[in-house]
């Protein structure tokens, strides 16, 4: 007894679902998370609001940046004049503790964050002294 035509067109469509489908969906697993975690452009204004601060009226060369996959992590990076450093610290985050290891010239970190739904866990400042009396300066709010 031979099968009928239509049961062959029937088997070939079970196993290119059943071993088709698998492969499918590791290809749109890789293609997704290539992408996943880049940083792209952000607003410097809405990157030092996240990350409970306000950009220096005299900063300059400001570029803002965030990723986000499993948490999110914003950068943002700007240049501002030496000696204004310890006071704009001192006045954005009066609890931040000065990190012993460190590998730029100054290092705070800012663990006591305001609770907030999406908000920052904590808050890493980098600056590293620059020739000319600049100074520049990496903050890096985060989730965990």
């Amino acid at each position: 007894m031979r099968p009928r035509p239509s049961t062959w067109v029937w088997v070939t469509v079970l196993v290119s679902f059943f071993c088709g489908g698998p492969i499918a969906l590791v290809i749109w697993a890789a293609m997704a998370f290539s992408e996943a975690g880049k940083p792209e452009p952000m607003d410097c204004a809405e990157a030092m609001d996240w990350a409970h601060a306000t950009m220096p009226k005299s900063a300059e060369d400001q570029h803002c940046t965030v990723s986000s996959w499993l948490d999110t992590q914003v950068k943002a990076e700007f240049r501002m004049p030496r000696g204004e450093v310890a006071g704009w610290l001192a006045g954005t985050y009066p609890g931040g503790r000065i990190r012993s290891y460190c590998p730029t010239d100054l290092c705070v970190d800012v663990q006591e964050m305001p609770p907030e739904p999406g908000g920052p866990a904590a808050v890493n400042v980098n600056v590293t002294y620059e020739d000319g009396g600049t100074a520049l300066v990496h903050v890096m709010p985060f989730t965990v």
